[in-house]
């Protein structure tokens, strides 16, 4: 008995040098990945880092930007000397880089970042400083933040994966193809809201599969994280309603709680559905955030100055464009913001890796026979979130804004931690040459990742 137990311990000290080495090099990863974006960018994302810019410079000194404020001098500025990629009447300009004043400027100089809480923007602040006292440029320190947040997303799905029981080998590969999607590029190496998604949708795994094994105050812990996310930015609510669906499947299918994620025992009455902790915990996971969403909205127009500029673009919503969303979100969950086509010929093995791992993952996990009941709920959830969201989002948009413009696929972003999740639990992790074959394929995916670039 004293031998096994011995035995035991040395096994376990060994799994957790294991897995804090693991965690080690998946920070690592992170940082490398997006110091060396960011080192090589020359102009700005199209994806509103203007508009992202404008309110990183203005945090420190006035907290919030305002509904109707013009746009601070050092982002127009920085705007007409970089240009914006992928936009050809944004190039860079010399003459109106010394002159900016004397340029006009996308929605008349005016912001529309108002829309968002300064959450993201004082941290990433109050983060890029040593950097900045070090001598690093200021818009490239903002940007190079993004190693943390996207260091927090990839920890995150690797513990959501090692608490589903995963091997290393494998969480670390899924990691590393987090690292190195096309998600990530967009979204942490350029100064955007964006660079939230990944982290919040893999804190909704892991916290999800913790409640799943029965982990005290998990169930608590999700409401509030999903609160903090979606006060982030709203999109990041997606990931927190997978949480909250795979939680209602749990306490409707009657699963039992335990380190084997249990069976299905007989589906409770309705009562016992309604009352069950896992049915309110995903209620108040869905419910919390819109009521913190609302409370942002009356308190950005209490403090608004003015109008927000005219977009001068979209329409009505109509019954035809729901149907169009519905097919947005799942077919994209390995893409970026952009065609893979816009960051050069390594970003297309990237964005197929990703892909088949996301699509196939989530799509595969939910159809699949041989899997437990509660990892199988993983899979259809993702699926049916990734298929429902656009169009519940486009409603959401359409009623308070009058207001329809297609959905860009990134809002998803927070969905790719639970795609990748469902492949690490749908793959025959009992073969050695599938276990190191997806860390392979996740060093290469990082390798290919790193010469992403603007072309």
């Amino acid at each position: 008995m004293e031998q096994a137990e011995g035995g035991g311990t040395k096994a376990s000290w060994v799994r957790r040098r294991g897995d804090l080495l693991a965690v080690l090099a998946l920070i690592v990863a992170s940082f490398v990945f997006t110091s060396e974006q960011v080192a090589e960018h020359e102009m700005m994302s199209p994806i509103d880092e203007y508009q992202y810019v404008g309110y990183y410079a203005k945090v420190a000194d006035h907290g919030i930007v305002r509904r109707g404020e013009d746009m601070p001098l050092l982002a127009r500025k920085y705007m007409v000397c970089h240009g914006v990629r992928l936009i050809p009447e944004m190039p860079p300009n010399p003459e109106g880089c010394r002159k900016p004043n004397s340029v006009g400027y996308p929605l008349a100089g005016g912001t529309t970042a108002d829309l968002y809480t300064p959450l993201y923007f004082a941290i990433t602040r109050v983060l890029a400083q040593p950097l900045i006292w070090a001598g690093v440029d200021f818009v490239s320190a903002g940007r190079a933040v993004g190693g943390f947040w996207l260091s927090l997303g990839a920890v995150f799905l690797y513990l959501a994966l090692r608490r589903a029981r995963v091997p290393i080998p494998v969480a670390v590969g899924l990691g590393l193809v987090l690292v190195g999607s096309l998600a990530a590029y967009w979204g942490t190496t350029y100064i955007s809201t964006d660079a939230t998604a990944l982290a919040a949708g893999a804190l909704a795994a892991w916290l999800t599969m913790r409640a799943l094994d029965g982990a005290r105050g998990s169930l608590v812990l999700l409401p509030v994280a999903a609160v903090v996310a979606t006060l982030f930015k709203l999109q990041n609510l997606i990931g927190f309603g997978a949480a909250a669906l795979v939680l209602l499947f749990a306490a409707a299918l009657g699963l039992n709680r335990g380190p084997d994620l249990g069976g299905v025992r007989a589906v409770p009455r309705l009562r016992s559905f309604v009352t069950d902790r896992r049915s309110v915990s995903a209620l108040a996971t869905v419910v919390l955030p819109v009521f913190a969403q609302a409370g942002w909205l009356a308190l950005r127009s209490a403090l608004s100055v003015g109008e927000q500029p005219s977009f001068g673009f979209g329409a009505p919503l109509k019954g035809a464009n729901l149907l169009v969303e519905f097919g947005n979100f799942l077919p994209n969950l390995g893409g970026g913001a952009t065609s893979p086509y816009a960051t050069g010929p390594a970003s297309l093995p990237v964005y197929a890796a990703v892909t088949a791992l996301a699509i196939g993952g989530a799509t595969g996990l939910a159809l699949s026979k041989g899997v437990r009941a509660a990892h199988r709920v993983v899979g259809l959830s993702t699926v049916l979130v990734a298929v429902l969201a656009a169009p519940a989002l486009a409603i959401v948009v359409g009623f308070v804004e009058n207001n329809y413009v297609p959905l860009p696929s990134r809002y998803a972003n927070s969905l790719l931690p639970w795609a990748l999740l469902s492949a690490g639990l749908l793959v025959d992790t009992r073969r050695a040459w599938m276990r190191y074959g997806l860390l392979a394929l996740g060093v290469v995916t990082w390798g290919l990742a790193l010469a992403l670039g603007e072309v």
